[in-house]
């Protein structure tokens, strides 16, 4: 096999460990290759979805290959200026794109970063998701058009990870960029009274 950025970023969707290992020894640099859209081969392989007719059962070996060549943990695809503070590493590609918690309890153990997942895991409401990557000591507070993780569960009525972060100490108090907290969008949501109250009295709530 010729190696080419289409040659590896084919086997790191196919999960094909052994090809990525012996394309990145015969051409070390293409590890740093990016798609038009700046993604790497480790992007690549972490935002697949296990299936049957993949290579591997969840992805670990391929995303170990890539990692023991030199790809980066933390490199980010370029986002546009109103994602503010979110960030779209090989992690949230494993959470958001892949949902496979094997592959993201694995990159945590790397040290990835977990705070720019719980975004994903308040959008599927997914309890499993946010209490691994709660485990890992995110920071709860950071923006992404505006919306922290809490601010973000509250609006969108996902009651399950909204339970979650107001017992982790994420602060309801951090407005969005019309000025409202997670109070006040609780409240204009019509969520459970009980929900608002443990809002209202973050500190208790833990």
């Amino acid at each position: 096999m010729k190696p080419s950025r289409t040659a590896l970023f084919d086997a790191a969707k196919r999960w094909d460990a052994a090809a990525v290992k012996a394309l990145l020894k015969a051409a070390p640099s293409l590890v740093t290759a990016t798609d038009p859209k700046g993604r790497t081969a480790l992007h690549i392989a972490c935002a697949v979805r296990p299936t049957p007719k993949l290579g591997e059962a969840n992805g670990i070996a391929t995303v170990s290959a890539l990692l023991k060549a030199g790809a980066e943990l933390e490199a980010h695809v370029p986002m546009p200026a109103e994602e503010g503070d979110f960030r779209a590493n090989p992690l949230w590609y494993a959470a958001s794109r892949g949902e496979n918690l094997p592959l993201v309890r694995f990159l945590l153990k790397r040290g990835a970063d977990p705070s720019y997942s719980l975004w994903t895991a308040v959008f599927r409401d997914n309890a499993v998701m946010l209490r691994v990557l709660l485990a890992a000591k995110p920071r709860l507070n950071l923006r992404a058009h505006g919306e922290t993780p809490i601010f973000y569960a509250a609006r969108t009525k996902r009651l399950k990870t909204l339970d979650l972060l107001i017992k982790a100490g994420a602060n309801p108090t951090i407005t969005d960029n019309r000025g409202r907290d997670a109070v006040h969008i609780a409240r204009a949501r019509r969520l459970p009274k009980d929900v608002i109250a443990r809002l209202e009295r973050p500190g208790a709530a833990r």
